[in-house]
C-alpha cells in the first residue's frame, strides 16, 4: 500500500464535500458495503468506498481521484459481476453507486429514467405501477448499470432486442469530470459505443429507457429428472428453431447439481409466456415431459422479486456461444456430467454447479438492428445459436482457486468440439464472461474500431483504461 497516495486521495475526497459518504476501514458502512456483494469473490477491501448521491458527486469523486497521480479506482453498480477485481479493488478507491437507485417514469414521453445503482426488482415494481414495463434484467438483485452497458439480455430479447437497444439517452460523467448527454442528437458516437461497450468511456449516471405496455405473464419453473434429458434436449432445440415464429415466449433451460436439494443432476427450467397465455403452444413440448411445475399467471415485477440466485459463495462463471446442433447440446450435457463427477472427487459435495442454456436465434439480431444496432457484434450469429453460462459455487477461496482451471479447460474443450463440427460462434456475452475471456474482442473489427476511437476521444488520457483496471478494456483488444 502506498500510504502517501492513499492519504492524499482520501483528503481530496473529503475536501470535495464527500466526507459523509466516504467509508474507510473500521467504519460500519465500510464493512456493510464489502458484505453487500452478491458473491464472495469480489469482496475486496479498498482504501475506501465513496458513495456519490448524484451525478455531480460522481464528478467530484472522479476529479479527486484522477487528480491524484497513479491512484486507481473501481466502479460498482449492483456488484453482481463475480470475478475479483471486476467491480472492487484492493489498493485504491471503490466508487460505489449504491445510493443512485431512483427510478421515475414520465407518462408524457413514455420514458423511464433509471439510475445505475438500482436493482431490477425495484425498477420493475415502479414502472409496473404505471402500467408499463422496460427491458431489463431477469434476476431481481442484478444492478442496472453494468447490466445495460454490457448489453443486457432480457425476457424481451426475443421480441424487442437487448436492454441497451431501448436506451434513448445516457447521462455520463467523463474522465475530466464533465457531465454530458449521449443520444441520437448529442455525442452520437458515445451513444452508440455505450450500447454494449461497458465502462470504457465514462460512468453512466442515468439511463433513459423507452417503456412499453406491461402485460400479465404466464410463468413458472419446471423440475425434471435426469432421465428426461433426451426429451428435454429435443424440446429445447425445437423451441429455439421456432422462436422466430413465437417471439412471445422465453425459456431458461437449466441443469443443476445442488446437493442440499438433490444428490442427482436435475433440470430446473423456467418457462414464460410474455402475454399471459396459459398452456401456450410454444411451451407445450416442455410441459408434456413429466415434471413438477409451478406455472401461474403473474407479472414480471412479481416474478423477478421471487427469483434470486443463491448468494454468499465464491463463484466462477464462464460463457460460450455455438450454433444450435444436437451434437453440441449432447456434448454440453456430457461436459456438465463429467464436471460434477470431477468436483465430487475434489470437494465431496461442498459445491453447486449450474448450467444455463438459452436460445440465441438469428432473429435476435434483427430486433437489435431495428432499434439502430449496438456494439455486440451479433452479426456473427448468422444461424440459430445457443448461449451457455456455467457457474460453480463453492464456500471457500481455496476451492475457487482449485476449480478454476478445471472449468476453464472444460469450456475450452467444448469450444474446440464446436469448432470441429463447424459450429463455433465468435460472440461472447460480456455479462456472463469470466475475467479471462475477451467479450469485446468478439464484437467484430468495425465495432472494435468504433470503441477505440470513442475511448480516445472521450477519455484521451486513458483514465478508464489504466486508472480503473476492472472490467473488460478496449485498449487490451488487439486492433483488427
Amino acid at each position: 500500500m502506498d500510504q502517501p497516495d492513499r492519504d492524499t486521495v482520501i483528503a481530496k475526497l473529503r475536501e470535495s464535500g464527500l466526507d459523509d459518504v466516504l467509508y474507510l476501514p473500521g467504519h460500519e458502512k465500510y464493512d456493510a458495503r464489502v458484505a453487500s456483494y452478491w458473491s464472495r469473490s469480489p469482496r475486496l477491501h479498498p482504501w475506501a468506498f465513496v458513495q456519490p448521491r448524484n451525478a455531480e458527486e460522481v464528478s467530484m469523486a472522479v476529479k479527486a481521484i484522477v487528480s491524484t497521480d497513479d491512484v486507481k479506482f473501481a466502479l460498482r453498480g449492483g456488484g453482481h459481476t463475480c470475478y475479483a477485481g471486476s467491480n472492487n479493488i484492493e489498493s485504491g478507491v471503490t466508487v460505489d453507486l449504491g445510493l443512485l437507485t431512483k427510478t421515475t417514469y414520465n407518462a408524457d414521453t413514455g420514458i423511464a429514467h433509471v439510475l445505475p445503482g438500482a436493482r431490477w426488482t425495484d425498477v420493475y415494481d415502479h414502472v409496473q405501477s404505471h402500467g408499463v414495463m422496460v427491458a431489463g434484467g431477469r434476476e431481481g438483485l442484478v444492478g442496472v448499470g453494468g447490466f445495460i452497458t454490457g448489453g443486457g439480455k432480457t425476457f424481451y430479447t426475443c421480441r424487442y432486442g437487448f436492454s441497451c437497444d431501448y436506451v434513448v439517452n445516457y447521462e455520463v460523467v467523463l474522465a475530466d469530470g464533465s457531465i454530458v448527454m449521449a443520444n441520437e442528437q448529442a455525442n452520437t458516437d458515445l451513444f452508440r459505443v455505450l450500447k454494449g461497450g461497458s465502462s470504457n468511456f465514462g460512468i453512466v449516471t442515468r439511463f433513459d429507457l423507452e417503456a412499453f405496455p406491461a402485460t400479465p405473464v404466464w410463468d413458472g419453473t419446471a423440475i425434471y429428472q435426469k432421465a428426461e434429458k433426451e426429451a428435454l434436449l429435443k424440446a429445447f432445440s425445437n423451441f429455439t428453431k421456432r422462436l422466430n415464429h413465437y417471439p412471445d415466449s422465453h425459456v431458461l433451460f437449466g441443469w443443476m447439481y445442488v446437493p442440499e436439494v438433490s444428490k442427482e443432476i436435475f433440470s430446473s427450467t423456467t418457462l414464460t409466456h410474455l402475454d399471459g397465455v396459459e398452456n401456450a403452444e410454444s411451451l407445450q413440448e416442455f410441459l408434456d415431459i413429466p415434471c413438477q411445475s409451478s406455472m401461474k399467471l403473474t407479472s414480471i415485477a412479481e416474478k423477478v422479486a421471487a427469483f434470486l440466485l443463491p448468494s454468499d459463495k465464491y463463484d466462477t462463471w464462464f460463457t460460450l456461444t455455438y450454433k444450435l446442433d444436437d451434437r453440441s447440446l449432447h456434448k454440453t450435457l456430457e461436459m456438465f456430467e463429467s464436471l460434477v463427477e470431477k468436483f465430487k472427487a475434489m470437494f465431496d459435495d461442498r459445491f453447486n454447479l449450474l448450467l444455463m442454456l438459452q436460445p440465441l436465434p438469428a432473429s435476435f439480431i434483427k430486433n437489435s438492428a431495428t432499434r439502430g444496432g449496438n456494439m455486440l457484434g451479433l452479426e456473427s450469429v448468422t444461424e440459430d445459436s445457443v448461449l451457455l453460462v456455467m457457474d460453480i459455487m463453492v464456500p471457500d477461496k481455496e476451492q475457487e482457486t482449485a476449480s478454476f482451471p478445471t472449468v476453464q479447460a472444460a469450456i475450452k474443450d467444448l469450444e474446440d468440439y464446436t469448432k470441429s463440427i463447424d459450429g463455433a460462434v465468435a460472440f461472447r456475452y460480456l455479462n456472463y464472461c469470466n475475467g479471462s475471456q475477451d467479450p469485446l474482442g468478439s464484437y467484430g473489427a468495425e465495432n472494435i474500431r468504433k470503441m477505440k476511437d470513442a475511448a480516445a476521444k472521450y477519455d484521451p488520457t486513458g483514465v478508464f483504461q489504466t486508472r480503473m483496471p476492472g472490467g473488460f478494456k478496449i485498449s487490451k483488444v488487439k486492433s483488427p
